[in-house]
């Protein structure tokens, strides 16, 4: 999947950098819901209609890439290394993980996508056979298996210059080849029932959960790896990808904290995480918080939401929890709170601005991995900032791309 980029431009505006493909023709009566375009070299796959449909959208435009993207995942990647391990090790578990309905007919229209472009089953040397939806679960499940690093920060109110939230977050991950020139934007329209509003996530193909992403109302959420409790119970998990992609679909800014602590509730979890939620500001309530949760049901419903400290409007999440459990030190935590502090302490003279956030994200990438995408959000714009990881440097040193989620989930 290339990106190149196009030449002399700064200022990014939907309209006139979308290099707009033509929706492709399906097999006979089968129309494919989707458009695969770019915004300065960034891929955006947006897909629309029912569940099979975006998934069929989402494997017939990005064919050519699938196949090998998950090829080198499994014979490079976390999960696999070898097949004895994968299906010793990977295949069984999936056992334990509950599937919604809305996201197996996803899952499963990614395939029967390929199949249809390709005009067979695609084969995945490294298995030895063709590609099985169950193969597509298991990557959508990495994130459970695998445990990673990442950071977050936001503030709003006096602390930025238009008292609106600004918030960063990196996604540090272990590096996996196959997955540095795949990274695309997921636009994801809202629901033909307007019950689930539209979203925008940074993600690879196939993967159709949520690790960083904002909704059509201005509510962001980001991913971060915790340790949490043990599970009480052996199986029925919802891969928390893909919690918080329902978190997404179901969040108003004024009701947010409700609405995701509902869902959360509601999917538990094999392993824990922290979720920054971010939200447009407008003089009242907070600009974000961080919910805490894990698979231990018995406290307080496997949830536990972190308010910003007394008189701050300000707050970092790392993989750490701080009110769940014991706080654990933490250098990047340590460092983002302290640059936040002298900020909230200089009486105004300082604030958050974009440059300061991208400034921030760099001191946090964490040597060892990567950071594979930095995004910061403008909850009240309803922009996201997006750097992705190129020649193997962390993404907030490399080119920045603004989106306009409005624009995107419209098409306008």
């Amino acid at each position: 999947m290339r990106r190149n980029s196009l030449p002399n431009l700064t200022t990014i505006s939907l309209l006139s950098l979308l290099l707009t493909l033509p929706v492709l023709a399906g097999p006979p009566d089968v129309a494919v819901t989707g458009s695969l375009t770019q915004v300065d070299g960034i891929d955006v796959l947006r897909v629309w209609g029912t569940p099979q449909q975006r998934g069929f959208a989402h494997g017939y435009l990005l064919a050519d890439t699938i196949p090998s993207m998950i090829d080198q995942f499994l014979a490079h990647g976390p999960l696999g290394g070898t097949t004895d391990r994968y299906k010793r090790y990977v295949l069984p578990k999936l056992a334990r993980m509950k599937v919604d309905p809305r996201h197996e007919a996803e899952m499963r229209g990614i395939l029967e996508g390929l199949e249809a472009k390709l005009g067979r089953s695609p084969q995945i040397p490294f298995l030895g056979r063709a590609l099985r939806y169950d193969d597509i679960v298991a990557v959508n499940c990495t994130s459970d298996f695998i445990r990673s690093g990442c950071s977050s920060f936001a503030a709003w109110g006096d602390m930025t210059a238009d008292g609106h939230t600004i918030a960063g977050r990196n996604m540090d991950w272990p590096v996996v080849p196959a997955l540095l020139d795949t990274l695309i934007v997921m636009v994801n329209t809202p629901s033909e029932d307007g019950d689930d509003l539209g979203w925008v996530s940074v993600t690879w193909p196939t993967y159709v959960g949520c690790l960083t992403g904002m909704n059509a109302e201005g509510v962001s959420v980001a991913t971060h790896d915790a340790g949490g409790r043990p599970p009480s119970g052996s199986r029925g998990f919802t891969p928390y990808s893909w919690t918080f992609r329902r978190a997404l679909e179901s969040a108003h800014p004024t009701s947010a904290v409700d609405d995701i602590a509902q869902v959360i509730r509601r999917h538990t979890s094999i392993v824990g995480n922290n979720m920054m939620m971010t939200r447009p500001f407008t003089g009242s309530g907070t600009g974000a918080l961080v919910l805490e949760f894990d698979a231990d049901q018995a406290e307080s419903g496997g949830l536990t939401i972190r308010r910003p400290e007394e008189g701050n409007t300000f707050v970092v999440c790392t993989n750490h929890f701080r009110q769940r459990s014991k706080p654990t030190p933490c250098r990047r935590y340590a460092g983002l709170t302290s640059t936040l502090g002298k900020i909230a302490k200089s009486g105004g003279s300082r604030s958050v601005t974009l440059d300061r956030g991208w400034k921030m994200l760099r001191g946090v990438s964490m040597d060892g991995i990567l950071t594979y995408h930095s995004v910061i959000f403008e909850p009240n714009k309803r922009l996201m900032h997006v750097a992705f990881t190129q020649k193997g440097e962390h993404a907030p040193k490399c080119k920045k791309v603004t989106l306009d989620v409005t624009e995107l989930l419209t098409g306008k």
